[in-house]
């Protein structure tokens, strides 16, 4: 009986690290080169797309443009990205453009910012 309870504790315990290493591979995605809709990017990375009314949180993007999107939780848009009508907070800008938005505790170092 000892026996038996060992192996489904031992089957019980590989399916949880299976389990967890499932969970952990698919939070972070590469985007490259594309154009996205309606997407929430977390942990990620984009580069040279277009993303339009997405949400991107704690990612990091770079030669893209971001269309009436939000940027949260410490995101960092780099390397001339362009941000059009867009809610920017507790992010990282840099060499960027960044038209009509809403800026909320911001750090941006040698960007372009037109609008209201």
């Amino acid at each position: 009986m000892e026996q038996k309870m060992k192996k489904i504790l031992f089957v019980l315990l590989i399916i949880s690290v299976s389990l967890a290493i499932t969970s952990c591979a698919s939070t972070f995605s590469k985007i490259t080169d594309s154009k996205t809709n309606n997407l929430i990017i977390e942990n990620s990375s984009a580069t040279g797309s277009t993303l339009d009314n997405s949400t991107i949180e704690d990612s990091h993007v770079a030669n893209s443009t971001i269309l009436s999107s939000e940027i949260l939780d410490e995101s960092k848009i780099t390397n001339n990205s362009i941000i059009r009508n867009s809610t920017i907070e507790n992010s990282q800008i840099s060499n960027s453009t960044i038209i009509n938005r809403t800026i909320i505790n911001q750090t941006i170092t040698n960007s372009k910012i037109e609008g209201p």
